[in-house]
């Protein structure tokens, strides 16, 4: 699940990139990219009703604590499909008319809202619940018949290729091992070119594309943006046991009026008329500086599950240049001993222009990685009033 989950995250963000960068795309790229966006909705949509159809019923009948997890997984399937559905249509349209080229980035920032804290509800909460729940035999089935039986072997092997794209060894030995030796040749050695001549028609022949066999074993390789010298991360998270309940914790980091008592940068936030305060949805504005400069950007709550997870992102502005860009920004929470694991994460889900990254990474190079911004709140947490240390 989790290899599948980071494929779709990398090339969504290889297609912001490309749609979001100078020199726009070409007429052989464009329809190369709208093409493959539209493919990926597909296999998000097979990829869900395979989990909707079989996967979480039977976990339900099996296992029936597990009720509170599963309605999540529903409810986040909803609000993930009405995206879905306007990425698909935005591609369609992009690939008839090059116009489309910002609807369609602007689209796939909304779907990236709301599909990577999904994943990550997924690979964090729903995973282990099924490890402890069915047996192999029970997960190759249900794999096979809705993710194997109903493709081609053309689609398999390009398939094969997208999935172990970006992997370490592990990835690569887990995918591949799944073929028998036979069709292990064909899949390597057929399809491998295959899969690498798309890849430079759609991103370009400098993205270099394949598994990364040499490479630590992860399913979640960091994304990196921006040149090798001095790089950009796209993402990255940071966790620490604190000595305090889930929902304590879930509510210093929902007030977001308190966040400039934790952030080096924050200076304010308030929340904007519309929704009522912290619920999925509602708007708020922070005040930020660093420096002699300072900016401002509206935020939407994305995920509020008291106790669990809140995550808010960054509205992209369309007319403003500074402000076309988009980050996740996130706390996961989960009851540990006598106190709770908090993580705190972020994605940059739509990066800025190249010319203001390069001008943000001379002007505030801290940003290029914001681990030890993230670090650096989560102690601040762990320190607040009403929280005790961890010894």
């Amino acid at each position: 699940m989790g290899i599948a989950h980071s494929a779709l995250r990398r090339d969504l963000a290889r297609a912001v990139d490309a749609l979001s960068h100078q020199p726009v795309p070409g007429d052989a790229q464009r329809v190369a990219i709208a093409q493959h966006i539209q493919a990926m909705m597909d296999f998000l949509e097979i990829h869900h009703h395979g989990e909707d159809a079989w996967l979480w019923p039977t976990i339900r009948t099996l296992n029936p604590a597990a009720a509170e997890v599963l309605d999540q997984m529903d409810a986040d399937h909803a609000a993930i499909t009405p995206h879905m559905g306007n990425v698909t249509a935005t591609a369609a349209a992009y690939g008839k008319f090059p116009a489309a080229r910002g609807q369609l980035a602007a689209a796939l920032n909304d779907l990236r809202g709301t599909l990577d804290p999904h994943l990550r509800r997924e690979e964090d909460d729903m995973m282990p619940v099924v490890a402890s729940t069915l047996t192999c035999g029970q997960w190759d089935a249900w794999e096979q018949e809705y993710y194997i039986k109903p493709k081609s072997k053309k689609d398999l092997g390009l398939e094969g290729h997208w999935l172990i794209d970006g992997g370490d060894r592990a990835v690569y030995d887990h995918v591949v091992g799944k073929v028998n030796p036979a069709l292990r040749f064909v899949l390597l050695r057929v399809f491998g070119p295959r899969y690498r001549k798309a890849c430079a028609t759609r991103w370009g022949a400098d993205v270099p594309v394949g598994p990364k066999l040499g490479a630590a074993d992860s399913t979640h390789q960091p994304e990196i943006i921006g040149s090798a010298r001095r790089p950009w991360r796209t993402r990255g998270e940071v966790s620490l046991h604190i000595d305090a309940t889930p929902e304590r914790l879930y509510d210093l980091v929902a007030d977001v009026g308190a966040t400039p008592t934790r952030s080096r940068e924050v200076q304010a936030c308030r929340w904007l008329e519309g929704l009522p305060p912290g619920t999925v949805g509602s708007r708020f504005r922070g005040r930020n500086r660093a420096g002699l400069i300072r900016w401002s950007r509206v935020c939407e709550v994305v995920t509020a599950k008291r106790g669990e997870e809140f995550t808010f992102r960054t509205v992209p502005e369309r007319f403003d240049p500074t402000r076309r860009d988009s980050s996740v920004w996130g706390y996961h929470l989960k009851a540990d001993g006598t106190g709770t694991q908090i993580t705190h994460y972020y994605t940059l889900a739509r990066p800025p222009q190249p010319w203001l990254l390069t001008l943000y990474g001379i002007l505030m190079p801290h940003h290029r990685d914001a681990r030890p911004a993230l670090r650096h709140t989560l102690e601040q947490l762990q320190a607040a009033d009403g929280v005790r240390p961890t010894p």
